[in-house]
């Protein structure tokens, strides 16, 4: 759940996907000034490991969106836990489900645009009910080495900042490195 705007903000706008919202701030020095939020749904995305060495990749094209490489993920629906929506996403996207999960991350976005983002890793994929892609959505998977992974993420070719920094610190970092060999046994 995001972090709400203050009790005296106006709501300007509620759409499908986003609300627009306004207060006055008094600041420091007695003064006030106008502030803006978007609030929206929560997100979540997942790393599927095919084995230690390898993961599902997507590469992704959406109208009016210049093709992109990233994880399977999305919106959070309504009355959905994010273990259940990154479930769900994994299937829809990729038309596999998972044995093992685990909640790598939950960012908190308090900012101009408020929402939560929870990455999962997960392993043990087997075969589900099939891809269910978005009438905007055209996914392809790709089977990617941990090596290249790690390299497109040097190069910033990921769509999400975020999930590139979790790779990099996955394999960087000994204690984040620990705990990924810890979730691979079990």
């Amino acid at each position: 759940m995001p972090t709400p705007p203050p009790s005296n903000a106006k709501r300007l706008h509620h759409g499908p996907i986003v609300d627009l919202w306004q207060w006055e701030q008094e600041m420091f020095d007695g003064t006030t000034e106008i502030f803006e939020c978007v609030t929206r749904q929560d997100t979540v995305a997942v790393i599927p490991f095919i084995n230690p060495d390898t993961v599902l990749l997507t590469k992704q094209s959406q109208p009016h969106r210049e093709p992109f490489f990233d994880f399977p993920g999305g919106r959070v629906d309504k009355g959905e836990t994010h273990l259940d929506a990154a479930k769900r996403e994994l299937e829809e996207e990729t038309g596999s489900r998972a044995e093992h999960w685990m909640e790598w991350h939950n960012l908190n976005n308090n900012g101009m645009n408020r929402f939560d983002e929870s990455l999962f890793i997960a392993t043990g994929l087997h075969d589900g009910s099939g891809a269910h892609f978005d009438a905007g959505e055209k996914i392809e998977l790709i089977p990617t080495p941990w090596a290249n992974l790690k390299n497109m993420c040097l190069k910033r070719k990921l769509r999400q900042p975020n999930i590139m920094l979790a790779i990099l610190a996955m394999h960087l970092d000994p204690e984040i490195n620990a705990r990924l060999k810890a979730f691979f046994k079990g």
